[in-house]
């Protein structure tokens, strides 16, 4: 029931207030056909938007259904009018470029309505109506009757509650009026119909009942509801209540949240709507579509050309910078071996007298030798540097051994870690990959790294400003830069500043609202003795304390180990501060004023003496030495490294493996699977009978002598005869060793036998050999249909209690044969599921962080300069002639593949160069957001339309979202295009003035889908 208390509507004019309603209460009929009458400007357009959620009251309150609607919040009132409201207008109100079948399924687009059920329910709409034959007709291909006819089926199609029909007719001749009251009149019949009209005769004609209005106030009702009336419908709400409470209790609240699901546009819809309205001005989407190009074609040629001068830069190697280290890892690229694949050929044939040219396929080597890895032997090495270091001691300022680990370091608290990996994890999944992208580049943006051993060097490239070098080796030292500054970002690393707040910047930044903020200067003494705690890897690790726990490795027995930090109830930072050391900063420092280069990568500067403390601790660990010492078996998991494969009879000891979490999982799918099959009705039929019988064995042992007592009995019934069924217990006899089968044992022995064709024998009751193949439809077809039925009925009872559980699955399992295809393929999951089953030896120790000092994973030359770094490469060569091939070094010289100084000034010429044709980008994004403007105000009709029907403000927004995106891309793509295409003319130019012919510009892949992402971007923001 629709019911309207004391409602009044004031519109502010100027200095004063226009009284548009003063104060209606009407109560309607859940179906009636109710016609408003009254001069213009009496407020019935008004009263008509405040039933339909359009407009708001300013006093009173309307109730729906016995609820009050003044607390309702957009999202309801949008809702409300997809869900009840159905609006027919005089303008018609329908949007040009949808056809008249998609004007009608807008509605019901809102409301989650699949595209099959929706194209029905719009064309059946539009049958009612009589336009079945026009469905694919525009709007303006239609006569005024016809328009409003789909108006009506618009408003119809959701199944409305209500329908508001403003002047339907206001705006059509006298014989197709009459055709519109006589849709809505029958359509009244099963709602409540309000219209709103100027034209007594017919309201009078065709409606149930006349409210005149005059100046705002109701002033004649032909049919107000009575009181019993009222009595009845506020007794049906209350009923419906009731029940509602009660479908609640009942789990119905799942049913009813999706019934009363939001309307939402969908995003394909957005693009639809806005992709057919720039269909309509495609002149203009074009030129547009242009001048957003033109920013992007100008930063796509200047990348293309700076590509291209860098990566001949990149060939001509100028080495200046003699402090990078040449370094030599344990895992990097065989680059001789590809150069040779590159250039050479494989194949040894003698093909020069043959007159023919013959060719050699090199390039599976080639591709080969890119992916492959060469391994160093850095132990080996290690030992020959440390012998011969005399060597090259006047060559190098230092050689650092750089080990795999990872700094566990803490604040003094215990509740930040410090480090890129905290700062990432609250920049949002964009930045989740970073950590791993920076370690594995070499960690250059840790913010601890281990500083040179050389004093001497560091005084010549730093000055201490405060404090002093590290004495101890708990002592670190603070880098700033040269302008005694230090990054925000720094701060965030060491936990100065909340790492929570970088959320709150990120979004600010994604959004365009970021305004960088001058933090006050930190005194010298703020950072002069901050502290750290610093742990190792393996101090997370506890072993295991249950005889659960246990794994036998050579006749002894050993707990696994366990990762505190996986346990939900750890408290890390409770343990970090009882059970880590102090880091202490003792002295800061900057570069040199006119230093050309500084050695210390990171904010904070650590000693080789703190490295050896972590190498010291880990050659003390207890669960690192215990993984070495069991050095086939995984101390995480007790399970050996080697692929274990388990039989029928050793399964359950694989299924005690897995969690018993996952296993629940495992089986609840694996009874979902036998009981909400989508061909499983309820009943056991022909169709079903061959998929139970092959579950049978999942039923307990009880539940088998049920089903087939039950078989039994239907066996031992018409049409078999004593005969059949006595030589169907001679046939089983000779298959039980013995035993003699009788009607009377034959229930007990089943369940052991082969269960689909003994069943199936006995129910047919013909001697057939057991050995033979029959199918099961076959078999069914030779038994009688009332036979079946009972079978049916009875396996029906037992497979809607029948559960999967571990009892009933690792029995199963136990009797299959370990051949079965089956059950290699659930040995195979089950393998899978169980936890660090894929570890080695190696990933095992790499996850407790273990390094040895006679084990590092590079070394790194510091050469006093080009001479010394010749120098010492000639020692490498020596030592690799010294050693069998195997174990000769294969180096990155860091330094002959950085970029030179040119590459700095190139890149900097770049970035000018961009930011000056980024001004034209501004340009076109402006534009762009004129055009967006223009394209609002010419559409306010659809957005009208839109929100009449339920759309939110949010769905109204998408909608031009979308349209800009297209314009976007479009702007991106063709920009990128015409790129690519001037490139040609570019490098035929610039071969052609530099004289170098390897010299090209091209755009890379990467950077044009960039560009066409700024693009998007800058016109969604536009």
């Amino acid at each position: 029931m629709l019911e309207l208390q004391n409602i009044k509507k004031d519109y502010p004019i100027g200095d004063g207030v226009v009284h548009a309603l003063r104060g209606i209460s009407l109560s309607f009929r859940r179906s009636e056909f109710v016609s408003i009458l009254g001069p213009s400007g009496c407020g019935k357009t008004t009263l008509l938007n405040i039933i339909g959620g359009l407009d708001s009251y300013s006093e009173g309150d309307l109730i729906i259904d016995g609820t009050s609607t003044k607390e309702y919040k957009d999202r309801d009132w949008d809702s409300y009018r997809n869900h009840s409201i159905g609006f027919v207008f005089q303008s018609y109100n329908l949007i040009p470029h949808q056809t008249v079948l998609g004007n009608v399924e807008l509605a019901l687009t809102l409301s989650g309505v699949s595209k099959a059920e929706r194209r029905e329910r719009a064309r059946l709409a539009l049958e009612a109506v009589g336009l079945g034959d026009q469905l694919f007709k525009k709007p303006k291909e239609m006569s005024g009757g016809q328009m409003q006819r789909v108006a009506i089926a618009r408003a119809l199609v959701n199944n409305p509650d209500i329908i508001l029909a403003d002047e339907p007719t206001g705006a059509l001749d006298t014989e197709t009026s009459v055709q519109v009251m006589e849709i809505l009149k029958e359509v009244s019949r099963e709602r409540l119909v309000v219209m709103v009209t100027h034209n007594p005769e017919l309201a009078e004609m065709y409606s149930s009942r006349i409210i005149r209005m005059l100046d705002g106030e109701i002033v004649a009702d032909t049919a107000p509801l009575s009181e019993k009336e009222r009595e009845a419908e506020e007794k049906r709400l209350s009923e419906a209540r009731a029940a509602s409470e009660r479908e609640e209790a009942e789990g119905g609240k799942k049913r009813r949240a999706k019934r009363e699901k939001k309307p939402s546009m969908s995003f394909a819809t957005s693009f639809m709507l806005s992709l057919k309205n720039l269909f309509t001005k495609k002149g203009r989407t074009m030129l547009t579509s242009f001048a957003g190009s033109i920013g992007i074609i100008g930063i796509a040629l200047i990348l293309a050309v700076s590509t291209g001068v860098n990566a001949f830069i990149a060939r001509v190697q100028e080495d200046t910078l003699s402090t990078y280290p040449l370094s030599i890892q344990r895992y990097t690229q065989d680059m001789s071996a590809m150069l040779s694949a590159m250039t050479g050929v494989s194949d040894t044939k003698d093909y020069k007298d043959s007159g023919k040219i013959h060719v050699d396929d090199s390039l599976g080597t080639m591709m080969s030798a890119m992916r492959s890895t060469v391994e160093n032997n850095l132990d080996a090495f290690k030992v020959y540097l440390d012998a011969h270091y005399n060597e090259i001691a006047d060559y190098v300022s230092d050689v650092q051994y750089i080990y795999d680990y990872e700094l566990q370091v803490y604040t003094a608290d215990g509740k930040v870690k410090v480090g890129m990996e905290t700062v990432f994890s609250h920049m949002g999944e964009a930045f989740s990959g970073m950590t791993a992208m920076m370690e594995l580049g070499g960690g250059g943006m840790n913010v601890f790294s281990e500083m040179i051993d050389n004093d001497a060097l560091l005084d010549q490239q730093y000055d201490v400003i405060a404090g002093s070098w590290p004495k101890e080796a708990n002592e670190v030292i603070l880098v700033v830069n040269s302008n005694n500054q230090i990054s925000k970002m720094t701060l965030y690393m060491l936990g100065v500043l909340d790492p929570n707040e970088i959320d709150g910047e990120m979004e600010d930044l994604m959004s365009g609202n970021y305004v960088p903020t001058e933090m006050a200067p930190f005194d010298y003494e703020y950072f002069l003795g901050m502290t750290f705690k610093l742990l190792t890897t393996a101090d997370f690790f506890e072993r295991a304390k249950t005889d659960a726990d246990k794994y036998t490795f050579e006749g002894e027995e050993y707990y696994k180990w366990y990762d505190r930090r996986q346990h939900p109830a750890f408290d890390e930072a409770t343990f970090v501060k009882e059970n880590g050391i102090d880091l202490k900063i003792s002295g800061i420092v900057r570069p040199k004023a006119g230093a050309t280069a500084t050695s210390i990568s990171g904010a904070v500067g650590y000693t080789r003496e703190l490295t050896d403390y972590i190498l010291a601790k880990n050659a003390e660990s207890e669960v690192i030495n215990q993984q070495k010492k069991t050095d086939t078996v995984n101390v995480l998991t007790g399970l050996p490294f080697e692929r274990t494969k388990y039989t029928p009879e050793t399964i359950g000891e694989l299924v005690d493996k897995i969690d018993a979490q996952t296993m629940d999982i495992f089986y609840a799918y694996m009874t979902d699977q036998i009981l909400n099959n989508p061909d499983f009705e309820g009943r056991i039929n022909v169709k079903d009978l061959e998929s139970f019988l092959g579950v049978y064995m999942l039923l307990p042992k009880a539940e088998q002598t049920r089903v087939f007592s039950a078989v039994l009995d239907a066996a031992l019934s018409d049409p078999l005869n004593e005969a059949s069924v006595n030589t169907l217990c001679s046939i089983v006899s000779s298959m039980t060793e013995g035993i003699t089968v009788t009607p009377q044992n034959f229930v007990k022995l089943l369940p052991v036998l082969d269960t689909q064709r003994h069943v199936m024998l006995a129910l047919v009751g013909i001697p057939q050999s057991p050995q033979m193949p029959y199918p099961v439809a076959g078999l069914v077809s030779l038994a009688g249909e009332e036979n079946m039925a009972r079978i049916y009925a009875d396996v029906t009872e037992t497979v809607k209690g029948m559960t999967v559980n571990e009892e009933i699955f690792v029995t199963i399992l136990s009797t299959m044969t370990a051949d079965d295809p089956a059950f290699i393929q659930l040995e195979e999951t089950l393998y899978g599921m169980a936890p660090q089953i894929d570890a080695t030896y190696e990933s095992v120790l790499d996850t407790l962080d273990d390094a040895e000092k006679a084990s590092p994973a590079a070394v790194n030359f510091y050469a006093k300069d080009f001479e010394a770094k010749a120098e010492i490469e000639a020692f490498i060569k020596d030592y690799n002639a010294s050693v069998s091939e195997k174990d000769q070094l294969d180096y990155t010289d860091i330094v002959g593949v950085m970029m030179s100084s040119v590459t700095t000034i190139v890149n900097a010429i770049t970035y000018v160069l961009i930011a000056f044709v980024a001004i034209s980008l501004v340009v076109s994004s402006i534009m762009i957001g004129v055009i967006t403007l223009i394209s609002v105000q010419e559409r306010t009709k659809e957005i009208g339309i839109l929100r009449a029907i339920g759309a939110s403000k949010r769905d109204v927004s998408s909608m031009f979202n979308a349209e800009t995106m297209i314009v976007g891309f479009a702007a991106g793509l063709l920009g990128v295009l015409v790129t690519y295409l001037l490139c040609i003319p570019i490098n035929l130019i610039l071969r052609h003035l530099t004289g170098i012919a390897t010299l090209s510009a091209i755009l890379p892949i990467g950077g044009a889908l960039v560009l066409i992402a700024i693009s998007v971007l800058l016109t969604l923001v536009a």
